[in-house]
């Protein structure tokens, strides 16, 4: 989403946007987020705004719907990352429901971006009677495949790391991955699909590639505007990052993104065990037990819960130490006082990011 809106900004487009973090206009935050985004549709009418961009929640699409065949873009980025376990869950259970209802809100003149990565939102492209964009990391996504000569481009990643939009008989290149920030040189996979459906979405308003290759590679995200949302930053050869604990099919990425191959001391400070699901919370410890260093746990998580999430940290053949302290506020201490040089800190938020993110402030301050 903001990496959509900066691409907008760059184009010289009037926008506005609706995050969780409420309503933006021309990024000027709006008082109160009914009456903002009211405010924002009514200058869409009166051509004073050029595109208002909105974040949908799969809860809110499931319960409320959408009116059908009324936005010219939608962007669907994942459900469940192909997991099988994610999808039985209640909240897949949710996302699966509303999906067909998104791919019928897309006027049929207008474009779905799909993450081609993730088949579980094959459902969407089967219900679309819009032109479809898929984006995937490899030529070879069969999604992509099956997406060939439909009318809308395809984006992929090609064998020199460059990003390419077409189809596979005719195409354009557009830029490196390697010189995208966000993408952390391709190793953070969620965001570089992040940056491919954002220039899908981009592309098809008819903004040109040389304006979008410049937005795509000097965008930086900032804790300000998305906190928690794999905020990275360095203080000498340490890497900090800071994220929201989620269950273990979206952890994935992130644990390879922040520390790749798991090659340097990880020391993870992680709270909110009770918002994963029972049947996960082992799979979560096991993942943060495959590094060495240190898993700090804070908060009360429910004795099961507690007890499944240390078999899995000890399931690993070499698992970290583990210490579980009261409060945030101390397990933040904690993890700080211990840092040493070329370490990797991960913090798993489950709620405000702000002492994570103010503890890296000031150790980068120093």
């Amino acid at each position: 989403m903001r990496l959509l809106q900066a691409i907008f900004d760059e184009a010289g487009i009037q926008c506005a946007i609706w995050t969780d973090f409420g309503v933006e206009i021309n990024g000027r935050r709006q008082r109160g987020e009914i009456a903002g985004w009211n405010r924002a549709l009514a200058r869409l009418t009166e051509s004073s705004l050029d595109i208002a961009i909105q974040e949908l929640d799969w809860n809110l699409i499931a319960a409320v719907g959408l009116p059908n065949a009324t936005y010219p873009i939608g962007i669907i980025t994942n459900l469940c990352s192909n997991d099988a376990a994610c999808v039985q869950t209640p909240a897949g259970h949710v996302a699966t429901h509303a999906l067909p209802r998104i791919a019928r809100a897309i006027h049929e003149s207008g474009v779905i971006c799909l993450n081609g990565e993730d088949f579980t939102l094959q459902p969407a492209a089967s219900a679309a009677s819009a032109h479809l964009s898929i984006a995937a990391r490899s030529v070879l996504s069969p999604m992509l495949r099956q997406n060939e000569d439909t009318g809308a481009p395809n984006f992929w990643i090609n064998d020199h790391d460059v990003i390419v939009c077409g189809s596979d008989r005719h195409h354009q290149t557009i830029c490196s991955i390697d010189d995208i920030p966000l993408s952390l040189s391709g190793t953070a996979s969620f965001e570089v699909m992040n940056v491919l459906l954002a220039t899908a979405a981009a592309l098809s308003t008819g903004i040109g590639i040389k304006l979008i290759a410049g937005a795509l590679q000097t965008f930086v995200l900032s804790p300000d505007e998305l906190p928690g949302s794999f905020n990275v930053a360095t203080k000498g050869s340490i890497r900090t990052v800071i994220d929201h604990i989620t269950p273990s099919w979206f952890l994935k990425p992130v644990l390879r993104a922040a520390n790749p191959q798991s090659a340097r001391r990880q020391i993870t400070v992680v709270g909110g065990l009770q918002t994963i699901p029972d049947n996960d919370v082992y799979n979560v410890g096991r993942l943060l037990g495959r590094t060495h260093g240190a898993v700090i746990c804070f908060g009360d998580a429910p004795d099961v819960a507690l007890a499944n999430f240390k078999r899995g940290i000890s399931s690993n053949n070499y698992p970290p130490v583990f210490v579980q302290l009261p409060t945030e506020r101390r397990a933040i201490n904690k993890a700080m006082q211990a840092l040493r040089s070329d370490d990797v800190v991960l913090f798993l938020t489950d709620s405000d990011p702000g002492p994570a993110i103010r503890a890296v402030a000031r150790m980068r301050g120093k």
